[in-house]
């Protein structure tokens, strides 16, 4: 049997869900749409016994509260991999192979974000099994997303040639489309949204990047090789790391590689990278008559897809549509939700303006 070693990033800010999402409490350490929190949530998926305990990849900030938030779902944790700066997912996906070769020569790497919701865990593990047999034949499977709609958010992969049944070779990544554009795409029917979601044998990936990224190859190796030890805490060489050049694993490996595989699937993923995501992910757990999803001590009148979050002071709505507004820790969000994605824009002014002790 096939060993699958889960490596669970967790390494993201979420600055576009500030002020929910804190330097010292990201959103991936929240529970945004269950009661369980983003990493208890993405622990939970793996289980079965071709799953070993996760590795987690994060900050040193967030080591002791994934490690209670593990303990609180009984769930142990093999190693904790501590990035001294971020750098992207491409070294992040360097450290999680060379990792696990040292692990289990044999066994799959499944890398996936620590903040996703995917509402059919049980489906997922079915696609992880099919996509198997590809990923030991030396292909870096990805996992793409069957679009609902013609989202603009996302990147997109098309499928090419199959290589198994429902497992198709990457014929090209698309990066983030206008919305005529994303509509084409739903209509030729082989375009799939980017999860970020991957499934490889660390022979095969290590090649592949040494192939294409050499640097980000040696030097996060490098970083690995030259870590310190503390129990199952891997704290990477922070000088060997910093000089690594910060880049993604698509852009840097997958639209390079002619070993790129995609299992299209349909989970109920959503990657909640917004307060649009996490309006729609709430409202589809619990809403009003209207489509509003709401927490906390909250008032609703005559508003509808709404989006209202408070951790104290009372808050009344009226009139409004496709708002958010978010009471977090003293700070007060008020947000079109067609706008989301500016939310980042303010703390980039917050950071600009010095006042960084606000994220």
């Amino acid at each position: 049997m096939t060993n699958i070693i889960p490596v669970i990033m967790s390494g993201g800010a979420g600055s576009r869900l500030w002020p929910l999402s804190r330097q010292a409490m990201p959103k991936q350490l929240l529970p945004l749409v269950t009661e369980q929190t983003m990493v208890q949530e993405t622990a939970e998926r793996f289980d079965g016994d071709i799953f070993t305990d996760p590795v987690f990849i994060c900050n040193a900030l967030h080591v002791d509260g994934i490690r209670a938030q593990m303990a609180e779902i009984g769930r142990d944790v093999s190693a904790f991999i501590v990035e001294p700066v971020g750098r992207n997912t491409a070294p992040c996906a360097v450290v999680a192979a060379v990792h696990a070769a040292a692990q289990d020569e044999e066994a799959l790497v499944m890398l996936v974000p620590a903040d996703h919701h995917v509402k059919k865990p049980e489906k997922f593990r079915d696609v992880i099994a099919k996509a198997i047999p590809t990923a030991k034949a030396g292909y870096l499977v990805t996992f793409g997303i069957t679009p609902d709609g013609p989202e603009t958010g996302y990147g997109y992969i098309a499928q090419g040639e199959a290589l198994e049944e429902g497992v198709y070779k990457v014929d090209a990544f698309a990066e983030k489309p206008d919305l005529e554009t994303a509509k084409a795409y739903l209509e030729e029917g082989r375009y799939a949204w980017n999860a970020g979601i991957f499934l490889f044998s660390p022979e095969s990936f290590l090649g592949e990047a040494q192939s294409y990224a050499s640097e980000i190859a040696t030097e996060a190796k490098k970083a690995y090789e030259r870590a310190s030890h503390n129990g199952n805490v891997i704290d990477l060489n922070k000088e060997i790391f910093a000089a690594c050049p910060s880049e993604s694993i698509d852009y840097a490996i997958m639209e390079q590689t002619n070993k790129a595989a995609i299992v299209p699937c349909e989970i109920g993923w959503n990657d909640i990278g917004s307060y649009t995501s996490l309006q729609a992910a709430r409202a589809e757990i619990k809403s009003d008559d209207q489509g509003n999803a709401i927490n906390g001590s909250v008032m609703v009148e005559a508003s509808e897809n709404c989006l209202v979050h408070t951790d104290s002071l009372p808050v009344s709505i009226i009139g409004l549509s496709n708002v958010g507004v978010i009471v977090h820790e003293g700070e007060v969000m008020v947000v079109a939700l067609d706008q989301a994605q500016v939310v980042k824009k303010i703390v980039t002014r917050l950071k600009d303006s010095g006042e960084t002790h606000r994220l």
